[in-house]
């Protein structure tokens, strides 16, 4: 599909309406640990494989293919990645006002011990070539 017609959205509804319809219940209508999971996955997917380019600032620079398997009763049993592709000449090189994947800035400005791993500030690595705009998204 074409950049920006709406495939990563797509596939968010997708998930959350199986884990809706076909998703296990706990006692109080909340959904199972596994469906959770599922529907949390996504977010964490994005932050690795997502950069602002020219065009948009939130792209989706990987693709993948998410199996959800259901067993005999119609619920979900389980789910993986089966193919991730990363664009993964962007690590090194960025295109004018473009950025890195979204983790590189979100480890910088919110990880809990970035002292003790080391991590300072965006300005003090090459890899992330636009400072100026090192605000997590």
């Amino acid at each position: 599909g074409e950049s920006g017609a709406g495939k990563t959205e797509n596939t968010k509804k997708i998930i959350q309406y199986l884990a809706a319809v076909a998703g296990n219940l706990t006692a109080d209508g909340q959904h199972g640990k596994l469906e959770e999971q599922l529907i949390q996955a996504n977010p964490l997917l994005e932050a690795l494989g997502n950069a602002k380019t020219t065009k948009n600032d939130n792209s989706s620079r990987f693709g993948k293919f998410i199996k959800i398997t259901f067993g005999k009763t119609g619920k979900i049993s389980g789910a993986s990645v089966v193919s991730y592709l990363l664009e993964k000449s962007r690590v090194t090189h960025q295109g004018e006002s473009e950025r890195n994947f979204h983790i590189f800035y979100q480890l910088i400005a919110a990880h809990p011990n970035k002292e003790k791993l080391g991590l300072t500030s965006t300005g003090d690595y090459k890899y992330i070539t636009d400072d100026s705009a090192s605000v997590c998204e």
